[in-house]
């Protein structure tokens, strides 16, 4: 089993902030709507939110 990904402390909140700076209530709309429409972000916004989808936005 793979050890549990980690998120630099330089960039943790990363994607929320992105979140909010393009319109969005919170991480898991946001996560919700790229991985909908993948081909309109860059691959890091993708992988931000594919992570958020994961192991942020499942528990709730």
């Amino acid at each position: 089993m793979k050890a549990f990904p980690k998120i630099k402390k330089s960039r943790q909140g990363a994607f929320t902030s992105w979140a909010k700076k393009n319109g969005f209530k919170d991480a898991c709309s946001a996560a919700s709507a790229v991985m909908k429409s993948k081909k309109k972000y860059s691959g890091k916004v993708v992988a931000m939110a594919n992570y958020a989808n994961n192991f942020g936005c499942k528990r709730k």
